[in-house]
C-alpha cells in the first residue's frame, strides 16, 4: 500500500520552476534614463546600453557603467546608426512613451532579440517592463523579469543609535467637586524627576479642570449679558413712558 507520504517522495523531482529573474538596476541608470528624457522633445523614445555584472540563476545585477548609441529617436521608434562602440553590451533599456507600458512588435523584432536583457522605460513610471532571453538551440526563450532598484546605500548598521524607555504615564487624582479642591490636589500632584523631563506639555494637561473652568468663564459671560439686557430694558421704559404694570 502506497501512502500520501510514499507519493510526494515519488513524485518530487527538485526542479524549480521559474516564473521570472529578478534584476537589481543601480538607481544612477535610473536617474540617467530620468535626466535624458528631461532634455530629448518630449516622449520620444531612447536607448542605453549596459552589462550584466553578476548573475546567477534567478538573480541578475547590472552594471552602473552605460553607453548612449547613435541613434535617431521618434516618438514611436528608434533607428540606431553605424556605431563600433555598441558591440558588446548584453542589455539595452529604452524608452516609451507614458503610459506604454508593453514591447511593441517593433520592439520584439528589432531591439529585444539582439540581446540578452530588454528592459522598457517611461518617465512616469520608471522601469515598468523587461524580458530575458534564454536561448534553446535555434528557439528563444523569453522570460519575465522583475525590477529591483538599488539605491547603493545597502544596509545600515544602526546599532550605535540606543533607543529611549517608553514613558510612564502618571496616575492624576480623581476630580473634586470643589474647584478650590482641585486646584490644591493638582498643586500637590507628586511629580517624578524621570518623567517631568520626558512628558509633552500637552501630557500634563488636566483636560477635564480645563473644560469647567471655561464653562464657569461662558456661565459668568452669559450672567454679565443678561444683566447688561436688563439695565438696557429698564432705561427705555424709563425714559419712554412705560411701565411692567398691565392695563
Amino acid at each position: 500500500m502506497t501512502t500520501k507520504k510514499d507519493k510526494s517522495e515519488v513524485w518530487e523531482s527538485g526542479i524549480k520552476v521559474l516564473k521570472y529573474i529578478n534584476v537589481i538596476v543601480p538607481i544612477k541608470l535610473l536617474l540617467i534614463c530620468n535626466q535624458i528624457a528631461s532634455k530629448i522633445k518630449s516622449n520620444n523614445e531612447f536607448s542605453i546600453l549596459t552589462n550584466i555584472t553578476e548573475q546567477d540563476d534567478e538573480t541578475i545585477i547590472l552594471s552602473e557603467d552605460y553607453y548612449i548609441p547613435k541613434q535617431i529617436v521618434e516618438y514611436t521608434a528608434i533607428e540606431y546608426l553605424p556605431d563600433e562602440k555598441d558591440s558588446g553590451y548584453k542589455v539595452v533599456i529604452h524608452r516609451h512613451p507614458d503610459g506604454m507600458n508593453g514591447f511593441s512588435s517593433t520592439d520584439q523584432a528589432f531591439i529585444n532579440q539582439n540581446f540578452d536583457l530588454s528592459i522598457l522605460y517611461t518617465e512616469r513610471d520608471e522601469f515598468v517592463h523587461g524580458i530575458y532571453n534564454l536561448r534553446y538551440n535555434d528557439y528563444m526563450i523569453q522570460i519575465p523579469i522583475n525590477v529591483i532598484m538599488d539605491n547603493g546605500v545597502g544596509d545600515i548598521d544602526i546599532s550605535n543609535i540606543e533607543y529611549p524607555a517608553p514613558l510612564v504615564p502618571i496616575d492624576r487624582p480623581r476630580k473634586s467637586k470643589a474647584r478650590n479642591e482641585r486646584r490644591i490636589s493638582d498643586l500637590e500632584q507628586p511629580v517624578i524627576p524621570e518623567q517631568k523631563d520626558k512628558l509633552l506639555p500637552e501630557e500634563t494637561m488636566d483636560y477635564g479642570l480645563m473644560k469647567e473652568f471655561m464653562l464657569e468663564d461662558v456661565d459668568g459671560e452669559l450672567q454679565d449679558i443678561n444683566y447688561r439686557l436688563t439695565n438696557l430694558e429698564e432705561t427705555i421704559f424709563h425714559n419712554t413712558g412705560f411701565n411692567s404694570a398691565p392695563f
